[in-house]
């Protein structure tokens, strides 16, 4: 079930659902343990191999190679250079790019209707119910700016 609570955008002082995140989020050796269940993979392996996965996946990516994690969806990189465009292409440099960002793509594969599912989104069994509790119940997650500045430089 996949909570929602009302709130009102001061861009344009109209209310829409937005999704709540509830309870603690699931951490590392939360999702080794599940899929050691579901696997021949103990819990120990399975936590190592996860650890291991996104320092693995950036070595990738610095190689401007993108990662297909299959069921899962595609990760790359992509460049921030907010604010310092030039007239020119001559005069475009990597003097310009201010920081990276991870992109993700989640994988979609084609349904019986002949529309697409997109990974980790259900086809069936997802139901909506608006969230009664208090905000100090919801998980408070890191959520990623939408604007294009960024107030740490992961280039140094």
């Amino acid at each position: 079930m996949i909570f929602w609570k009302r709130v009102k955008q001061a861009i344009n002082d109209l209310w829409y659902p937005r999704s709540v995140t509830v309870g603690k989020p699931v951490e590392t050796q939360e999702l080794a343990n599940r899929i050691a269940r579901e696997s021949t993979v103990s819990p120990a392996d399975t936590h190592a191999v996860l650890r291991a996965l996104p320092n693995i996946m950036a070595d990738f990516m610095k190689e401007s190679r993108a990662v297909h994690f299959e069921g899962l969806g595609w990760f790359r990189y992509t460049t921030v250079s907010a604010g310092n465009g030039v007239a020119t292409k001559e005069e475009v440099s990597s003097d310009q790019i201010t920081g990276l960002r991870v992109q993700f793509t989640p994988d979609r594969t084609r349904n019986m209707s002949g529309g697409y599912t997109r990974a980790l989104i259900a086809d069936e069994g997802i139901t909506f119910m608006e969230w009664l509790g208090k905000d100090s119940d919801e998980t408070q997650v890191p959520e990623e700016d939408d604007d294009e500045g960024q107030t740490e430089n992961p280039l140094g």
